[in-house]
């Protein structure tokens, strides 16, 4: 099918990137700008997958480099729009959000929302180096290996942005400011923690 899909058939291509289209799109949430964006996001990223797809030489799995140019689409559509103001209008499906004790039941499903909405914002709000790791690894659940391969980094780079990404996670959504990027990246990283995993896999 890959190599169909080389030769220009937009059939077989549609099928070979239809698996996977639910989390190109959960990750275009991490860099759209607003709901809408999403799906346009989305619709580049895999316009360049389609004119980028006679360079997959088969050295790689098909995901791993798909989520490479997906990346790289994502991160030139930030800088395009650098200094632009971002809002978020879809929630993160994130489990482990709770609503506060005492919430009444009618209006717990409103706090969750509220609290994924909040989220989303502080994830938006990372470097994107940082937004990337922390996306791939604990939304989309690749390991770390994937990871690394899709950003071409070695594993411990991953590790460290992870660990990074989650610290400054947790300061945006206790009301802090996240730094410029080019005082944000580079360095070692501190212990893990932060957002828990939905589906890690193996590389632990």
């Amino acid at each position: 099918m890959i190599a169909e899909a080389q030769d220009g058939n937009v059939r077989a291509f549609e099928l070979l990137v239809s698996s996977h289209l639910p989390q190109v799109r959960r990750f275009a949430r991490a860099f759209a700008s607003s709901d809408a964006d999403v799906d346009d996001l989305a619709q580049e990223a895999l316009v360049k997958v389609y004119k980028s797809l006679r360079s997959y030489r088969f050295q790689s799995a098909f995901k791993t480099w798909l989520y490479s140019v997906v990346r790289n689409a994502f991160f030139d559509a930030t800088r395009s729009r650098a200094g632009r103001e971002r809002s978020l209008e879809e929630p993160l499906e994130a489990d482990h959000v709770q609503a506060p004790s005492g919430a009444a039941p009618a209006d717990e499903g409103l706090v969750q929302e509220e609290e994924r909405q909040r989220l989303w914002r502080a994830l938006r709000a990372l470097p994107p180096e940082f937004r990337t790791a922390v996306v791939l690894f604990d939304v989309e659940g690749h390991s770390y290996e994937e990871v690394a391969a899709i950003e071409a980094v070695p594993m411990g780079t991953i590790k460290s942005r992870l660990s990074r990404g989650r610290a400054l996670l947790r300061t945006l959504l206790a009301g802090g400011q996240a730094p410029d990027a080019s005082e944000s990246t580079g360095g070692a990283g501190t212990s893990d923690g932060g957002v828990s995993s939905q589906g890690r896999r193996s590389g632990k």
